[in-house]
């Protein structure tokens, strides 16, 4: 038993031996601390306890005098941390120029590039064509017209109903004798009436179709056309003047008339024959 407590003792001691030593040791290390940071510092062991030697088998370069150099400044003001991140901070800007060089020199072509494609459109020329075009279209807009003999009536003192020849620019067609009828039919403008010259035709008619084959035209004109309020020299009057307008044209010899596509034989209650075709050795 005395064997065992004496063995307890010794260990106990060799416990508080070893306790005391570290409290030794640690004491030591905060008086020596400022010493002991710069010892690291200048070895550079400080860095390879921190994983620096990591970034340097990376094949990135780290300068081991500039860590030495900025740890130097610090130790002066009595603290040993910032003189790490100080150390840090040199290798993030050393990465940091290069990017941003690279933009700068690429943004500026790119730039001026796009304002210089700019001038090189011309919307200037343009304009004038635009104004070549609207001046060459009221060229094109006029229609084209042709000189066509026209027949209408005067009434003399004595009250005989006498025909009248003018010429009238009616526009240019595909169908000429159409046209000089419908202006026929339209009566006559100003100019003419204040000559004394009138229309027997009824007011109303229209011309519905007219055709020629082998020297005849064959004239359909509405139901207007068989009432005339002037009596038989009114019929006669109307009839002359479609028949002479339409024979002025060397393809017509004679005129026959249709109401509504219906030949008659008579027009009016007068009696006037139109059941063939008529010329003008008729009137």
């Amino acid at each position: 038993m005395a064997e065992k407590r004496s063995k307890r003792k010794q260990a106990s001691l060799g416990c508080l031996f070893w306790i005391a030593i570290i409290l030794l040791v640690i004491i030591l290390f905060f008086l020596n601390k400022k010493t002991i940071t710069e010892v690291l510092a200048k070895t550079g062991a400080a860095d390879f306890f921190k994983g620096r030697h990591k970034v340097e088998m990376t094949g990135k370069t780290v300068p081991t005098v500039e860590p030495a150099t900025t740890t130097e400044k610090p130790a002066g003001d009595g603290s040993a941390e910032p003189a790490e991140t100080q150390t840090e901070k040199p290798s993030t800007t050393d990465k940091k120029p290069e990017p941003e060089k690279a933009p700068e020199k690429t943004t500026p072509k790119q730039t001026t590039e796009k304002t210089t494609d700019k001038p090189t459109a011309k919307p200037a020329p343009e304009k004038p064509v635009a104004q070549k075009q609207t001046s060459e279209k009221p060229k094109q807009t006029q229609p084209a017209t042709r000189n066509a003999s026209l027949f209408f009536v005067t009434i003399d003192s004595d009250g005989r109903v006498v025909r009248r020849e003018i010429t009238r620019a009616i526009p240019k067609t595909d169908s000429p004798m159409s046209e000089a009828l419908g202006a026929l039919f339209a009566g006559t403008n100003s100019a003419e009436s204040g000559k004394g010259l009138r229309s027997l035709i009824p007011t109303g008619t229209r011309l519905l179709s007219a055709t020629v084959k082998d020297g005849v035209a064959t004239i359909n004109v509405s139901e207007e056309f068989q009432f005339n309020q002037y009596g038989i020299e009114g019929y006669l009057g109307q009839l002359a003047q479609v028949v002479f307008t339409a024979t002025a044209f060397p393809t017509v010899k004679s005129v026959q008339f249709l109401i509504e596509g219906q030949r008659r034989e008579y027009l009016g209650a007068e009696g006037v024959w139109i059941g063939t075709p008529l010329s003008r050795d008729k009137f």
